[in-house]
């Protein structure tokens, strides 16, 4: 097998969560052109744009509407895929939410719960689905997105939900990689840094919030610039890929080189 056959993704069954915008559509179309037959999952109609997308460029998509705190709908969304192309070989576990931007003591418990809920809930439903399809053909790849603010504090805007469910990916993913080592899954996390996208407009906050946010990003960034999500494509194909087979457990950090300063 050559180098570059070892990246291709011909063949496999690919979900991409909040495949809609950002980070995951990017995913999405990379997945798509290696190869990969893709269901795109996501709560708004922009899913059907996104996999529309995909098959206009020639690759292969379907749109499956999905809310990953509904556990029947994070099932039907393991099932489609399989119903799809007839197997389940890599999820994208990377759905997510913004936090609400309040330090703990103005928060409320209805504002923590949601981040958790929909950052870290979802993700143990993710897993919990699609490792019951990839263990009978004892091979799968999980993909879970953290966050440099899993691995690290905010120092610019208060983001303590968020960190504390995406600090939870981070050891969710080395504890599932024990797990299913055994039965031939691997389990890695993404974890990005300051990437242009979507999040912190689906909160009803300030919009003084945001700026607060990416000036901040824009300080700590040693490149200066705040990433595009199609610069996530090529590792988000490593490890979707026979390329990472001998990885498992790994956060892999693309945030410009920030946690280096």
């Amino acid at each position: 097998m050559s180098v570059l056959d070892l990246f291709s993704l011909a063949g496999r069954s690919v979900v991409v969560t909040g495949a809609g915008s950002g980070i995951g559509k990017a995913i999405a179309e990379a997945v798509a052109e290696a190869g990969a037959g893709v269901v795109c999952a996501g709560r708004s109609d922009a899913i059907d744009e996104a996999a529309g997308a995909i098959d206009s460029a020639g690759g292969r998509a379907v749109a499956q509407r999905t809310d990953v705190t509904d556990e029947a709908a994070v099932e039907a969304l393991m099932a489609r895929a399989v119903a799809e192309f007839g197997r389940l070989d890599v999820v994208f576990c990377n759905a997510g939410s913004s936090d609400y931007y309040k330090p703990v003591h103005e928060a409320s418990r209805e504002e923590w719960d949601d981040v958790i809920t929909t950052n870290l809930t979802s993700v143990f439903l993710c897993v919990k689905h699609a490792v019951r399809h990839m263990l009978p053909q004892q091979s799968g790849k999980l993909i879970l997105t953290a966050s440099i603010w899993g691995e690290i504090g905010s120092d610019s805007s208060p983001v303590p939900g968020y960190a504390a469910a995406k600090g939870g990916v981070v050891n969710l993913t080395r504890e599932l990689a024990l797990e299913y080592a055994s039965d031939g899954l691997t389990v890695n996390a993404l974890s990005p840094g300051f990437f242009a996208t979507n999040i912190g407009q689906d909160k009803d906050v300030d919009a003084s919030v945001i700026d607060v946010l990416v000036d901040g990003a824009l300080k700590r960034m040693p490149t200066g610039r705040i990433m595009e999500p199609e610069e996530i494509k090529g590792t988000s194909i490593f490890l979707a890929s026979k390329a990472s087979d001998a990885v498992n457990g790994h956060i892999l950090t693309v945030d410009g080189g920030l946690l280096a300063a």
